[in-house]
Order: C-alpha cells, then structure tokens, then sequence
C-alpha cells in the first residue's frame, strides 16, 4: 500500500512540476494533490505498521508494538505481575538495544525511505475527500546519551 502510494505521490509530484507557468509566468502554488480512496483500499498488501495515514494523532502505539516504549502512553502497567520469559513477538527475537529508547508518532519528515530502499518526498497533508489527513511515522529514537564510565551498555 505505501509503495504504491508513495509511487502516486511521486507521480503527483512530477506534475506539480511540470505545471506550465500562469499567464503571469508564476507557477500555480495552490495545486493540492487528492489521493483517491479507492487506491488506499487496493494496496493494502503494503501497509506498514509504522506508517499511518490519518486526520488525527494516533493515540496509541502501532499494535505489534510494546507500550512501555511509548511517549505518549498515560497508563502504568501492573508491576506486580511476572511475565514468562520468552520473546512474545518473534520479530523482536535476538535484537539488543544499543541505548535508551523513545518512540512516538511524528508529522515532520519531509523526505523517507520507502520499502525498496528509494528516498520519496512526503506530503505534509493529503486532501482525501472532505477532510485532509497526514502522513504519521512511528519513529524510535536514542534519548538524550549519558554513556556509561566503561563506555559499554
């Protein structure tokens, strides 16, 4: 589904460019792509959980996600409770944190890379109908670095 949109917007934004000056010989600024709905319903084979396209801040991590990683989570899991010890996702088996992390979803990219490795332009929003929506990412990220006096984690 992102590729796929993302291949739309780059189509989109090849046109913006190539708009023919006005009579005036300024280009026309108030060109606003519409992304079609049907579209997003027929690629959803290549939706990822960490891209969201939506007319409102997601409150909640991308399900697959663990919320004690969230910035934006409000509530505090039971600490009383022992959990069983094994990977609950397999995708998260054998990988080790090289810091300190922090996730939350962000609007203020201006360029990503998308599945097949190219650098594509994100829209900061995209009228879809009525309402326009944006383009969130869930993004991690090291938290501020205090490195350790061995200099290992």
């Amino acid at each position: 589904q992102m590729i796929e949109i993302k291949n739309s917007i780059q189509n989109t934004m090849k046109k913006i460019e190539a708009i023919e000056p006005d009579i005036d010989g300024n280009e026309n600024m108030d060109f606003q792509p519409i992304m079609e709905r049907e579209l997003l319903r027929q690629q959803r084979h290549y939706s990822s959980p960490r891209v969201l396209l939506s007319d409102n801040t997601p409150l909640e991590p991308p399900p697959l996600y663990v919320m004690e990683d969230y910035i934006g989570s409000s509530g505090v899991m039971n600490q009383t409770s022992r959990r069983r010890r094994f990977a609950e996702n397999k995708s998260h088996r054998g990988e080790y944190s090289v810091c300190d992390s922090e996730s939350r979803w962000v609007t203020d990219k201006s360029s990503a890379i998308d599945i097949r490795g190219h650098q594509v332009t994100v829209l900061g929003e995209i009228r879809m109908g009525p309402s326009p929506v944006k383009q969130y990412f869930y993004e991690t990220k090291c938290k501020q670095a205090k490195p350790a006096k061995s200099g290992c984690r």
